[in-house]
């Protein structure tokens, strides 16, 4: 009910008639001595104070009952779930995950991949056990450790008057003025360059963005075409610049850096294999 908003919509889900559902509601009421809904037309379906309680001990209870029907399962299955946001899912993970693997040969790794926002939610719906992103989030329910650092470079076409740029020392604040490139809503690193673009403080129309790219690889790809420049984490394209097939540019003299992070829920145990993941990346990035 309090998270389907209505009686009717927790009655559907349920698969009962809303009758039944009210009865429950009732008879729980009358065991506990309280009320735990107000009623009327103003504030119908809110909790009351001892609704909230009871409706946070409930959750706690079922969120048990989940991580110790998954543990079991994933236990005899010796499953390991993961999900990385783009700069650690195309740098760091992939070498970590196959390492594992080969100590591991009797463990099924599933990876999944989304913005860091999609990691979050992942780790928090229980569809993996061990996430790796570019931004942390003051949530509660997730727990994060830095495990590796990164920092934006600004990326431009390799043709010759942005090579004679580089050639000069130029920084990438000064190439803020070509038609820019960004990732969408939900990227850890596009959150970061947002907030270095506020920082600077360049006048509005200083700086045109010229499209919007969800897909990291494409916005790289667009950027060596020569459609224009883009603010990228230094992780995800070194090997592009390597290559040739795009320049980088410092953005300041310091660099303009971030923290990785391994993240996991705060409640609820790890499976053994999502245990010794964490300790074997721990120790990786110790050991580099």
């Amino acid at each position: 009910m309090v998270e389907c908003g209505s009686f009717t919509e927790a009655a559907n889900r349920l698969y009962m008639a809303q009758s039944t559902v009210s009865s429950h509601i009732h008879a729980l009421e009358e065991i506990l001595h309280a009320p735990l809904f107000h009623r009327g037309a103003r504030r119908g379906g809110t909790l009351t104070d001892e609704g909230k309680r009871v409706y946070q001990i409930a959750k706690d209870v079922l969120d048990k009952c989940r991580d110790l029907e998954t543990g079991m399962v994933e236990e005899k299955r010796s499953e390991l779930r993961i999900c990385a946001s783009t700069a650690p899912g195309c740098a760091l993970v992939p070498s970590w995950v196959a390492s594992f693997s080969r100590r591991r040969p009797d463990c099924c790794i599933a990876l999944k991949h989304g913005d860091s926002r999609a990691v979050q939610q992942m780790l928090l719906e229980r569809e993996v056990q061990v996430g790796f992103a570019g931004s942390a989030d003051d949530r509660q329910d997730l727990s994060y450790e830095c495990i590796a650092r990164d920092r934006l470079v600004l990326i431009a076409p390799p043709q010759d008057r942005f090579a004679a740029m580089q050639a000069e020392g130029k920084l990438g604040r000064e190439l803020l003025s070509e038609p820019l490139l960004s990732r969408e809503y939900g990227s850890g690193t596009q959150e970061m360059v947002d907030n270095y673009l506020a920082g600077v403080r360049l006048p509005a129309k200083r700086v045109r963005v010229a499209a919007y790219v969800s897909n990291p690889v494409t916005l790289e790809k667009l950027v060596a075409e020569g459609m224009g420049v883009a603010i990228v984490s230094y992780l995800t394209v070194e090997e592009r610049v390597a290559a040739g097939e795009v320049l980088s540019f410092e953005l300041e003299e310091r660099p303009v850096e971030r923290n990785i992070y391994m993240a996991w829920r705060t409640k609820g145990e790890l499976t053994p294999a999502a245990k010794e993941f964490s300790a074997f990346v721990r120790k990786s990035v110790k050991e580099a």
